[in-house]
């Protein structure tokens, strides 16, 4: 099975090609999903970053306060690496259990692992192809504006605390460009998959 990991940048369109994995039949573990899993409530890791945030990261139902911890990590780089070194060794350990999962049922050629701080994390030498979805910047601003109506200098802000999508694609094997339409983003998509299964 060929372990394929995706990623991009904030408002590249990384969840949109994601999508149009899963719709062609893919298996797709995405990271996100795995970070939430990892924080419930009494897990090891939540316990670990009330100790590094204090309980004002907390909700009142005892969750992760994801939005006030976003706002804490993104605007403090140091904050931020602290929270990486609590959270990702668990985010890995369990993608890589569910890779093995489906590698032992034997019924995908591909599987793809959608996370998007994969390369700042180290955690991309494990796969066998690497994929970066690539937008401009300015359309990352734009899309980050209209889906979460944040103001211009906010927008920036998201995009500037994340390694630029010109670096990340130094490490790509496949680009996906997500310039275009919708439709020329999933022709470049099962074009790939076409390619990554040996058809």
């Amino acid at each position: 099975m060929r372990k394929v990991g995706l990623t991009g940048g904030i408002a590249s369109g990384k969840s949109t090609v994601s999508g149009m994995f899963r719709d062609i039949g893919v298996p797709v573990i995405d990271a996100d999903v795995i970070a939430r899993e990892v924080v419930a409530p009494g897990s090891r890791a939540l316990e670990a970053i009330v100790d590094a945030f204090g309980g004002e990261i907390l909700t009142e139902e005892k969750s992760l306060n994801r939005a006030r911890l976003g706002e804490i990590v993104f605007s403090d780089p140091a904050k931020k690496k602290v929270l990486e070194r609590i959270l990702h060794p668990e985010i890995i350990a369990e993608q890589d259990r569910r890779l093995r999962g489906l590698e032992q049922e034997g019924r995908t050629p591909v599987a793809v692992v959608d996370a998007a701080v994969m390369i700042e994390s180290g955690s991309w030498k494990r796969f066998d192809s690497i994929v970066v979805v690539d937008c401009d910047e300015s359309q990352q601003i734009g899309r980050l504006r209209r889906r979460n109506g944040m103001n211009e200098k906010e927008a920036i802000r998201r995009v500037n605390a994340q390694m630029p999508l010109s670096e990340k694609v130094k490490y790509a094997d496949h680009v996906i460009d997500n310039r275009g339409s919708i439709d020329d983003t999933r022709k470049q998509v099962e074009a790939l998959m076409e390619l990554l299964s040996g058809k």
